[in-house]
């Protein structure tokens, strides 16, 4: 599943909605809470007059960001500004936005690469301010650059913004570039759960399944149907999907009980007894798991896939002739099963040669004469099976037949790099080249091969890569020696995609060494301790990363937004102390808030509050003070301020204090009118 810090809601966000904090939620920034509740009304009713109202605010609040300096503020409201302009990119205003936020990035010396681009967005998701995070990966997409992480980000945050509909359309675009993303596959069964569409979550669900080995994934399936069954224990999909998941964590006791309830529910499901059957085999009660086979194809007797089944069966229990007949039949409906060729393979390796087995196959035809393309497709199969010398043999059957088709010479030169053969991989592609001197991907890795070893075998790493086939992309980078920082990063990559991020993390650490002052290892590093749950670990690789390159905006937006976190953590407490009046407990709370995140408005103008309960009038003005001269737009600390200082006596102060706070745009009435009162009863002493 993706990183658990992902899903972290700040509670910074649920004070600006207003949610119970009363006056602490009046603390913020006017500018910010409207902007929240105009995304808030877009949400809600996405009409063009909430999208207007929504972008004249951050257009004003813009103009503040620019007053102040702040170019990442800026950045990300025109990037939120260009998510709703983008229908029109020829626009005048879009073109306006667009180069304001190149600008703004100039400024803060941002890399304006698609990769630094979408490490941003992730950011930018995680700090919730989901159109600036929108428009980025929307724009990557339409790029062609890593779209399947685009679509379930944008899927994510379609579910934020309440439009399940369309987060589906997301996920399954992400899945017809990576059909086996199980993080996709469960994504779209929740939702389809979460609207009662219960066979197309079956359907996702079943497929989740069959893909993961997550078990964070698979007990939140289990629960979930559990639930469900505790309501309905008559819909034999219910028992199915559970029995699936509990297979798959290899509970076969509770599995069976599943599938023989699901079965008496549905006695003609066919493949209901096809699950029984392959549980059984699981378990290793091979004559029983044939018996089930065998009545499901006594009345469906083409249904191949159960014969596969079978026939494994057959092969567990030693009966090779009987398995081989299973086989046969297969083939003989479907000549280019590969479940079946493989199947014949192994019943007789070591047994029989590859020709041998081959003239197995197909004992009805007798014409059938091996072609190229029939070798290339059993040799791919062996292959992926890790059947590496018949992979190779079978190949080469297929070069001595078709010596002037490229396949089997280019699988053939990936094989031999791959299990190292340097030698072999040369001579091959040499000899392709010599019969296809025209054909663009043979001379390419020829011409490449001719000229650096290194560069031939980081280029096929890197295509492996592209492909996610991570084991042998790392196969061909463990060939490259001596090792530099960026193969070593390479590995780290290929190794957090496997999800293994202890080899992951020791790889980013032989960069780190090789090249010390690479800010970006040490925030890939901060990445993987994320994954980790490791949030300290996490900030000092982010600190030693900005603190080689203060431009590495990333890596500061990243770090801004986990000490924010911690802040709010803290500040959450320091209110429920407060709400109890623990008060000097609560400004204890608030002293570790200040040591962690000193600048931070909000810590101050809490402890203003605070103070002002313990009716400490000096310490709390001070901490008004200081919240104004950090963001004075905290309007509400003037008001504070000109109580205490009519407190004290300081009339004509306290004056100007209300007469600041009724310069803001107030939305508390209460404190509105009670200011007013005090500047016509106290103008009239000092006017």
């Amino acid at each position: 599943m993706r990183i658990k810090y992902l899903t972290a809601i700040g509670i910074t966000s649920i004070m600006l909605l207003g949610i119970g904090f009363n006056d602490i939620a009046a603390a913020k920034c006017e500018d910010n809470k409207k902007v929240l509740k105009a995304a808030k009304n877009i949400i809600e009713n996405p009409n063009q007059k909430n999208i207007d109202c929504y972008i004249n605010i951050l257009k004003r609040r813009a103009i503040i960001h620019s007053i102040k300096r702040d170019c990442e503020a800026l950045a990300d409201d025109y990037r939120s500004i260009l998510y709703f302009l983008r229908k029109d990119k020829n626009s005048a205003e879009y073109l306006k936005y667009a180069k304001k936020l190149n600008n703004a990035n100039t400024a803060l010396g941002f890399k304006n690469t698609q990769n630094e681009r979408l490490e941003i967005a992730k950011t930018l998701y995680l700090e919730e301010k989901y159109f600036a995070s929108a428009y980025e990966f929307l724009e990557l997409a339409q790029e062609e650059y890593s779209k399947e992480i685009c679509y379930e980000y944008l899927g994510d945050i379609s579910q934020k913004f309440n439009n399940p509909e369309s987060a589906i359309i997301f996920y399954k675009k992400g899945l017809l570039i990576e059909p086996e993303n199980y993080n996709l596959t469960y994504k779209t069964g929740k939702i389809y759960k979460d609207l009662k569409k219960y066979d197309e979550a079956k359907e996702f669900f079943e497929k989740t399944i069959e893909l993961t080995e997550d078990p964070d994934i698979i007990n939140c399936i289990i629960k979930s149907y559990e639930n469900e069954l505790a309501e309905n224990s008559d819909n034999e999909s219910v028992y199915e999907v559970l029995g699936l998941a509990y297979q798959k964590i290899k509970e076969y006791k509770k599995t069976y009980e599943l599938f023989t309830k699901a079965i008496n529910l549905s006695p003609e499901d066919i493949f209901l007894k096809y699950y029984l059957g392959n549980l059984l085999f699981d378990m290793g009660e091979y004559a029983q798991a044939i018996n089930i086979y065998n009545s499901i194809i006594a009345s469906n007797p083409y249904e191949t896939q159960i014969r596969i089944a079978r026939a494994k069966c057959y092969r567990a229990t030693g009966n090779i002739n009987t398995a081989m007949k299973d086989y046969q039949v297969v083939l003989a409906l479907y000549p280019n099963s590969k479940q079946a060729q493989y199947g014949m393979v192994q019943l007789f390796s070591g047994k029989k040669s590859i020709d041998e087995i081959i003239k197995l196959f197909y004992p009805l035809n007798k014409k059938f004469v091996p072609n190229a393309d029939f070798y290339n497709n059993l040799a791919s199969i062996l292959y992926q099976k890790n059947m590496v010398k018949d992979a190779i043999y079978v190949y080469k059957k297929s070069v001595k037949i078709a010596p002037k088709a490229a396949r089997a010479y280019i699988q053939l030169y990936k094989i031999y790099e791959l299990e190292g053969q340097n030698a072999n991989a040369y001579e091959i592609i040499k000899q392709a080249y010599i019969n296809m001197p025209k054909n663009l991907e043979i001379r390419n890795i020829y011409t490449a091969a001719n000229k650096s070893a290194l560069s031939n075998k980081s280029s096929l790493a890197l295509s492996y890569m592209a492909n996610k086939e991570y084991h042998k992309a790392i196969k061909i980078y463990n060939q490259i020696n001596p090792k530099d920082a960026s193969v070593y990063e390479s590995l780290a990559n290929c190794y957090k995609s496997m999800k293994n991020h202890k080899a992951a993390i020791d790889n980013l650490a032989k960069a780190i060494k090789l090249d010390p002052v690479n800010s970006d290892l040490y925030y890939n590093t901060a990445l993987l301790y994320l994954d980790l749950n490791s949030k300290k670990t996490a900030e000092n690789y982010l600190e030693k990363a900005i603190g080689l390159d203060k431009k590495n905006l990333k890596a500061r937006k990243l770090l801004s937004y986990l000490k924010q976190q911690e802040v709010d953590e803290s500040l959450n407490k320091a209110y429920n102390l407060f709400q109890k009046k623990k008060y000097r407990e609560t400004i204890v709370e608030l002293n570790k808030s200040e040591k962690l995140y000193p600048n931070n408005p909000n810590v101050y103008f809490y402890k203003g509050l605070t103070y002002k309960a313990l009716n400490d009038l000096n310490n709390s003005y001070k901490n008004f003070a200081h919240t104004l001269q950090m963001d004075r737009s905290y309007y509400t600390a003037h008001f504070y301020m000109a109580e205490i200082l009519e407190k004290q006596g300081k009339e004509k102060q306290a004056l100007e204090e209300y007469e600041r706070f009724l310069g803001a745009d107030v939305q508390d009435e209460a404190k509105r009118k009670k200011a007013e009162n005090k500047v016509i009863e106290l103008g009239k002493k000092y006017y």
